[in-house]
């Protein structure tokens, strides 16, 4: 078998897979708020950047967040499940097939590190003084110890004592804070090559004794379909994937909440949405998850201004993101045998959703009520509100081509 052939047949697969899905994702109107939002942040960012002096700790904080990429180094395999049975018998003619793996990873994660330094530069340069032409050097610093992240991970793949790879990550962590902290203080230049060579020797250590090891096939198999799984929960926030295996979770300690819905005839759907949001780890951890962040975002904003813009901009997203909820049961002919107009399933799907956007702008307005008083408590009610009453009428529309496809 030809590596390279079969390499450029996976590769030609792999970006058929995301432009298929990515121009969907990038056509929604989500895209524009969120550069809305960006947009927002940054200019809020650059602000809070000019109040800052000397004493900020600018170069331990950037330390801390740039090695967060830094040390993330998964490989992108392209594997796929039945490789475990045909190419384990070719595994040693795979060694250049593997060499693309990295350098495609490492391409993409460069530009991960990249904008990661483009956001830190500002702070950079306001605190510790730095050039505009430190970027570069730095940037290629950070290219260089980002390879030997990856070809250390690479060799750590093939241990298949899980805590092994755990010690690796923790590690790496440690050594490329170092490399960045030392950097970003101009600590000196001995300082930064004594740092480097000692992640290059431990590279070159681990790459010399896991030569002769065998890949852990399950390991690597397993590791690219959860990075794939991960996608396309993203992009089934904007169409359809029939490829994603949804997770599915008892939850028996939030039933509780199911009790709340009175036992009619009208609420069934009511009920079968509630369950499904409840177990599905998708719903619910997109809900949990965004309500997290935007807790954390207002929290950290002190004017009204920044928090109204943020809550409105999360409740937004929360809510178009969640209406998919609508297509999780309506390819279900089954359904249909239900005694229940289709009115009643729309105006059911429409409740829940505004019921728990409702929830989440009640707890963004609490954490507005403690940071900033009874004026943020009461803007931040409004704005929601009105978020909320727009998204209802998207609802509606929704529902209605829903409809409308059936019949």
């Amino acid at each position: 078998m030809n590596s390279n052939e079969l390499w450029s047949s996976r590769f030609s697969l792999f970006i058929q897979e995301l432009q298929k899905y990515l121009r969907y994702i990038f056509n929604g109107h989500l895209l524009f708020v969120l550069i809305i939002g960006l947009g927002g942040l940054a200019y809020y960012y650059s602000e809070w950047v000019k109040t800052l002096d000397h004493t900020f700790p600018a170069a331990l904080i950037l330390a801390v967040i740039i090695a967060i990429p830094l040390t993330n180094s998964p490989i992108y395999t392209l594997l796929k499940e039945p490789d475990m049975f045909f190419l384990l018998p070719i595994e040693k003619q795979l060694a250049k097939y593997f060499n693309k793996s990295i350098r495609l990873s490492f391409v993409v994660q460069s530009y991960v590190l990249l904008m990661f330094l483009a956001a830190a530069m500002p702070l950079y340069a306001a605190v510790e003084n730095g050039a505009f032409s430190d970027f570069f050097w730095i940037l290629a610093l950070l290219m260089v110890a980002k390879y030997m992240n990856l070809r250390l991970k690479w060799s750590m793949l093939k241990y298949q004592d899980v805590s092994s790879r755990l010690w690796d990550s923790g590690v790496r962590y440690c050594v490329n804070f170092a490399l960045i902290y030392v950097t970003l203080s101009k600590a000196g230049v001995l300082y930064i090559l004594l740092v480097l060579v000692l992640l290059a020797a431990i590279t070159l250590y681990f790459n010399k004794v896991t030569q002769h090891k065998l890949l852990q096939w399950d390991t690597l198999i397993s590791l690219e379909s959860k990075r794939m799984l991960t996608f396309y929960r993203f992009a089934n926030l904007f169409t359809d994937v029939p490829k994603l295996k949804e997770k599915i979770s008892r939850r028996k300690w939030l039933d509780p909440l199911l009790s709340t819905i009175s036992y009619k005839h009208e609420n069934a759907y009511m009920y079968l949405y509630m369950r499904t949001f409840i177990r599905s780890s998708d719903y619910l951890g997109l809900f949990v998850r965004l309500t997290i962040i935007g807790i954390l975002v207002l929290c950290s904003l002190t004017s009204l201004l920044p928090q109204l813009l943020g809550a409105g901009l999360f409740v937004y997203i929360t809510g178009f993101q969640l209406i998919v909820l609508r297509k999780q049961h309506e390819n279900l002919i089954w359904h249909d045998l239900y005694p229940i107009r289709e009115e009643i399933k729309n105006k059911e799907i429409q409740r829940i959703l505004v019921r728990l956007l409702v929830l989440q702008s009640l707890i963004f307005a609490v954490v507005g009520l403690i940071t900033n008083g009874l004026s943020s408590l009461g803007a931040i009610i409004v704005v929601c509100i009105v978020i909320i009453l727009l998204l209802r009428s998207y609802y509606a529309k929704v529902v209605r081509a829903a409809q409308d496809k059936w019949d």
